[in-house]
């Protein structure tokens, strides 16, 4: 069975409480910036200036400085989720020790980003290639990961990446359901996935198969291995947005380094959104004149 036919049957835990029944983003998403413990003074004061949210990375061995870090975050009042990049610590490690001591880091994190702002964090599966996993150990994890987040009122999502085991996005959706995450899709990944790149399936069908786990999104061109690119061209993504859209995901974030590029993307995708809710908006006031 080819990926766009794929469907994972049935969750063997319970959606967070946050899910409404219906799958309809009914305003425009947010559309967050990007942040990390390694940028510069300047750019996180950038970020400050500039966002209407903040996904930030943290370090997980300095997670004493965290609340310092994103204090001018949320001085001015920017909602704020979590992401982490801990390419040294992978949840499904084959080596019961080194998987243990990696569950542990993101365990810490979480008591770290409590209370902070928003209760979200995306966690990885695979950002190391060098490093062998051991799929039921990761399930396992990623479990008990869940189950702590939901004990600090936080919510754990998976993301897919551009290549290895976390690039089928039949693997993603499995171990979500089977551990009771929620999903963060990376556009970027997907385009540049064996999936999509051999033609087995479309961003669009990631969509389907994340949709009633789909908590937040990555938006941005491209990736491949000198990084993330900025959108040029809105065309080919304009039947992604329109899939999205379907769905109850409601934080976009725009994955990109670069002031310029991450500002200009922002603004063709707002435009984007904002062509499609007036038009929505016309064919509601249309209807109703009937």
């Amino acid at each position: 069975m080819d990926i766009a036919h794929a469907r994972v049957a049935g969750c063997s835990r319970e959606l967070p409480h946050l899910i409404m029944n219906s799958i309809y983003c009914p305003c425009p998403p947010t559309l967050a910036f990007t942040a990390a413990s390694p940028d510069c003074a300047a750019r996180l004061q950038w970020v400050s200036e500039n966002a209407v949210a903040v996904e930030f990375s943290p370090d997980p061995e300095r997670l004493d400085l965290l609340p310092e870090i994103i204090l001018p975050f949320r001085q001015a009042g920017l909602p704020i989720r979590f992401h982490t990049r801990y390419f040294q610590y992978e949840l499904g490690h084959a080596d019961p020790s080194l998987a243990s001591a990696a569950l542990e880091v993101h365990q810490r994190s979480l008591v770290a980003m409590a209370g902070l702002s928003e209760p979200v964090v995306t966690v990885h599966s695979g950002l190391n290639p060098d490093q062998p996993v051991h799929m039921p150990t990761l399930v396992d994890n990623l479990s008990r990961l869940v189950e702590f987040a939901g004990k600090l009122g936080m919510i754990v999502c998976l993301e897919n990446l551009r290549t290895g085991h976390s690039s089928d996005p039949r693997n993603i959706a499995s171990w979500a359901a089977a551990a009771g995450a929620m999903i963060t899709l990376d556009i970027g990944h997907a385009l540049g996935s064996a999936s999509v790149q051999s033609g087995s399936c479309t961003v669009e069908d990631f969509v389907d198969l994340f949709a009633h786990r789909l908590w937040e999104v990555h938006i941005y061109g491209r990736e491949d291995e000198s990084g993330h690119h900025p959108i040029d061209d809105m065309e080919p993504f304009e039947p992604i947005i329109a899939r999205l859209l379907e769905t109850r995901c409601s934080w976009w974030t725009v994955e990109l380094q670069d002031a310029d590029a991450a500002r200009n993307t922002r603004e063709m995708i707002r435009r984007s959104l904002q062509s499609r809710f007036q038009s929505d908006a016309r064919t509601r006031a249309n209807m109703h004149a009937v």
